[in-house]
């Protein structure tokens, strides 16, 4: 079983210009794909998906090296987020909602959401510090948790447009359960008609 945990975080200064340099990279991306889809679909009447666009990422970022200072994965969770989107226009469209719109351009106001997926990013005690190549900035955060068992991390700004909110980490873990055993006890419940619940349990009866 999976869970989400969100925890507020408190970034300096100098951390809120890595983020807001890190969201501006990924805002691009968003937007640059954004572009090809249309284009595709414009000139050639062809659908692009995640994975081919995923695919022309790596030399991407090596005709443009700027955008290496992002973490690889949370690139391409830009790229999953926008096919997610379209996923939900053409959805919602299907079910016959003609007020459904496909994705726009994002601004460079707009607060894009870090997507650290199953790595980059390491939990020391209740710490927890994110890879980026922006400057020697460290993005780490006391988190007054502890958590094992996480699955993916994002760190978003709760009003996005122009980041007028706060900041929080959306944190998904797992969670095993225990075991089953059998400890000796029992209960039982009875809906009557005379009375109206009957209760029995090794110990006692109610009624």
């Amino acid at each position: 079983m999976q869970l989400t945990k969100k925890i507020k975080i408190y970034p300096t200064e100098e951390q809120v210009n890595v983020l807001w340099e890190l969201s501006d990279k990924c805002r691009c991306v968003y937007n640059l794909a954004l572009a090809d889809r249309k284009n595709a679909w414009r000139n050639e009447q062809r659908s692009v998906g995640y994975i081919e666009q995923q695919n022309k990422l790596p030399e991407f970022k090596e005709n443009n090296p700027e955008y290496k200072v992002v973490y690889s994965k949370v690139l391409q969770s830009v790229l999953k987020k926008l096919d997610a989107n379209y996923k939900s226009f053409f959805a919602l469209r299907k079910n016959g909602d003609k007020t459904a719109r496909p994705p726009k351009f994002r601004s460079n106001k707009y607060f894009m959401t870090l997507c650290y997926n199953q790595s980059g990013y390491k939990i020391n005690n209740a710490n927890i510090k994110f890879a980026h190549s922006v400057n020697k900035t460290s993005l780490d955060f006391e988190i007054d948790l502890k958590l094992e068992n996480v699955r993916q991390v994002e760190i978003y700004n709760d009003d996005p447009y122009k980041g007028r909110g706060d900041f929080y980490l959306s944190v998904i873990y797992d969670v095993f359960p225990k075991a089953y055993t059998d400890n000796g006890c029992y209960q039982a419940i009875d809906a009557g008609i005379t009375k109206i619940v009957t209760c029995i349990s090794k110990e006692k009866s109610m009624k």
